[in-house]
Order: structure tokens, then C-alpha cells, then sequence
């Protein structure tokens, strides 16, 4: 005899930030959190990553672009957690006068993408412009320089040259991965800091779940305003 079928799971309709199309998911299943509880334990951010990246994957009901980016991955993990396991998640944050550590809730439900997805072109000169595009954490799991740079330049360097798709000519379209990293860095290095600012800026602009919390710190009444940004301050 066949053992039962225990839930009819409920769908629920998101939309993909960087795309904007529409899907639904369904809430994560025992098998599903055991995997994330799994690569948890390990504390090896690419296990987590991972497992993130194929829960999302198991609880998309439609087809969808393998290609999600790093803000799209903590957008629809958060609702899909948010539906899971509960819409509140307790975190600890520190008192920014005392240092304090204080427990706050967090709404994940509430939680939307912050800042705007730009047109993914950058015009370097008149005849040459870049096609941007931003990045995923596959990305960042297989760029050992970008996950382990020695620098804050170093590390914004490799995520701008990540985020390089294209150079555009006006007689040619030139995909920076069919080039040596030797040749690309060359490229960077022969920009004005002016067009260097315009691609750093596209990088640093790029969207991500953000949240402003207020609380008042339990140890010395001081009234805080925290920000989280990204999914590692929400869980």
C-alpha cells in the first residue's frame, strides 16, 4: 500500500527583480530545510550559497533563467523562507551607543529590493561603451580572487571586471569572457578615472534587499536606526 500524500502545498506569485517576470513558488519542504540546516552547519558560505540557489530552484513551479542575479537570489530565498517558516526573523544587533545586544524582529515578508536596475550600458567614449550586466553568486564561487581579495580595491576591481559583459564598437561586439583576464585588466587600466567612475558606479548602485529596523536598546534607551542590506543581515 502506497503511503499517503501528506499536503497540498499552496503557491504564492513572485516576480524576479532583474527580469521582471512572473513565476510562483511553493513553500520549502522537510527535505529542502534539512539541506539548508545542513549546509549551515558547514559555515562554508558557498555550501550555503548552494543549497540556497537549489532551494530556490525546487520551489520555482515554472521554468526560469539559471541565470539569477546575487539580488535575485536573496529576494526570492527571503520570500520563499518567509512562507516556509515564518514571516519574522529574530536578530541580534548591537546598540550603536552601548553596544548593547538587543533582539528585533524583522518583518521578511515586508522586505522589497532597494535601488534601481539599470540599463545595463555604460558609455565609455563615443565610439566604445561597455554592456554591464550584474553578477551571480556562481560568479563568485568560481572567481577565487573575487570571494578573496587582500584589497577593498582589489575586490571592487574583480566584481566591476565580473560585471563587464561586453565591449561595444561600432562595428563589433567583443564578449569580455572570450578574453585573457590580462587583456580586460589592460582595458580597465587604460580608462580615465571619469570612465572608470561611470562602470564603478553601475557596480556600486546595484539593487539588494534592504530594510531599515528602529528599536530601542534594552540596556540604555538609546533609539537606534540599523540598516540591513544584503540576505547575510537578515538571517
Amino acid at each position: 500500500m502506497a503511503l499517503p500524500k501528506l499536503n497540498d502545498s499552496p503557491s504564492y506569485s513572485v516576480t524576479i527583480p532583474s527580469s521582471g517576470q512572473s513565476t510562483t513558488f511553493r513553500p520549502f519542504l522537510v527535505k529542502e530545510q534539512k539541506a539548508l540546516m545542513i549546509a549551515y552547519e558547514t559555515q562554508e558560505r558557498s555550501d550555503i550559497v548552494r543549497a540556497i540557489i537549489r532551494t530556490i530552484h525546487s520551489c520555482i513551479e515554472e521554468p526560469i533563467s539559471n541565470r539569477l542575479t546575487t539580488f535575485d537570489v536573496d529576494y526570492l530565498f527571503t520570500k520563499i523562507r518567509a512562507k516556509s517558516v515564518g514571516e519574522q526573523s529574530d536578530l541580534i544587533i548591537r546598540c550603536e551607543a552601548c553596544e548593547s545586544e538587543n533582539e528585533v524582529q524583522v518583518d521578511l515578508d515586508g522586505i522589497e529590493i532597494d535601488g534601481e536596475i539599470k540599463e545595463g550600458v555604460v558609455q565609455i567614449t563615443d565610439e566604445v561603451s561597455l554592456l554591464m550586466k550584474y553578477p551571480t553568486y556562481e560568479e563568485f564561487m568560481n572567481n577565487p580572487s573575487l570571494l578573496n581579495s587582500e584589497t577593498q580595491t582589489e575586490g571592487l576591481l574583480e566584481l566591476i571586471i565580473a560585471c563587464m559583459g561586453s565591449v561595444l564598437t561600432e562595428e563589433e561586439k567583443l564578449d569580455l569572457e572570450d578574453e585573457s583576464k590580462e587583456s580586460v585588466l589592460e582595458f580597465v587600466d587604460s580608462m580615465t578615472t571619469e570612465q572608470f567612475e561611470r562602470v564603478a558606479d553601475f557596480v556600486n548602485s546595484a539593487p539588494a534587499i534592504k530594510q531599515d529596523i528602529a528599536f530601542t536598546c534594552k540596556s540604555c534607551g538609546h533609539d537606534n536606526l540599523h540598516e540591513l542590506k544584503g540576505i547575510d543581515d537578515f538571517f
